[in-house]
């Protein structure tokens, strides 16, 4: 019989954000697609635990991926205005919002609402759409960890430093800083905020040297290369956790040649 799994993001460190699918729908890539994301597949002995958490955690968020249905399909291989814009879309309907990566699935959510839905193909997470399904995971990370106080910016990790970077130009890549517990989340792990924390912007006209940026200016780079997306704008919170990062990191023009990424930033 299928049986929904479920898994855990960022287990170690015991995040309230769970994802679940029967993986009977999908090809055997998923596992290591969500692995290389940072969700650990639960026992059974962990899935109560985890079910428990959704039930009993106002902050804990599930996203339910579920292959996609004749409906959903048609939806998500449609024809809309905006998207003359891009891939993504976010359609506000009344109690929830509709987010649709064009050609790749169609995610239903509600801030007020532990459980979202994910509609999308047999190969989701494959090598065909590794970019595509990991921004929409971590679309799905920002919004769901917004109330846990933890902000979402597209970019890399670095030493000392967080690198926020177009979602392009990270390869769909995103960081998550919390705020509150002073801690930088990431495909690479968990590690503590340096007290000397720097927040770098790539410029390809710098040569040999930093230039420091101003606090306005570092808030509106921050605000730019958020990875939280809403057809209203950023949220009260987001902008509040914007302004917190500005004022605990200095914002730093750095030389793009001098930028040293990792081998392979593809997942």
């Amino acid at each position: 019989m299928s049986k929904k799994i479920y898994f855990q993001y960022q287990k170690d460190i015991n995040l309230p954000i769970f994802l679940s699918a029967d993986l009977s729908q999908f090809d055997s890539t998923l596992v290591d697609f969500l692995s290389k994301m940072k969700f650990t597949k639960l026992a059974d002995k962990d899935e109560a635990a985890a079910l428990e958490i959704i039930k009993n955690d106002n902050y804990a968020r599930v996203l339910h991926l579920s292959e996609a249905s004749f409906a959903v399909d048609k939806q998500i291989k449609s024809s809309l205005e905006s998207d003359y814009y891009g891939a993504e879309s976010i359609i506000p309907q009344s109690g929830y919002r509709v987010y649709r990566y064009k050609s790749v699935g169609l995610m239903v959510y509600s801030f007020g609402a532990k459980e979202w839905q994910l509609g999308c193909y047999r190969d989701f997470g494959s090598e065909a759409n590794t970019y595509s399904a990991k921004i929409m995971i971590n679309r799905f990370l920002t919004w769901g960890l917004v109330a846990s106080g933890i902000l979402g910016l597209w970019g890399v990790g670095v030493e000392d430093s967080v690198v926020a970077q177009k979602m392009v130009d990270s390869n769909g890549e995103a960081i998550f800083v919390d705020i509150k517990n002073q801690r930088i989340i990431s495909q690479d792990g968990v590690r503590k905020i340096p007290f000397n924390l720097k927040i770098l912007k790539l410029d390809s006209s710098l040569r040999g040297r930093n230039v420091r940026m101003s606090s306005e200016e570092l808030i509106g780079f921050l605000s730019i290369h958020c990875s939280y997306l809403d057809s209203a704008g950023l949220s009260v919170p987001v902008r509040q956790m914007i302004q917190s990062l500005s004022k605990m990191s200095q914002g730093m023009l750095h030389p793009q040649e001098s930028f040293r990424p990792r081998t392979d930033l593809s997942l």
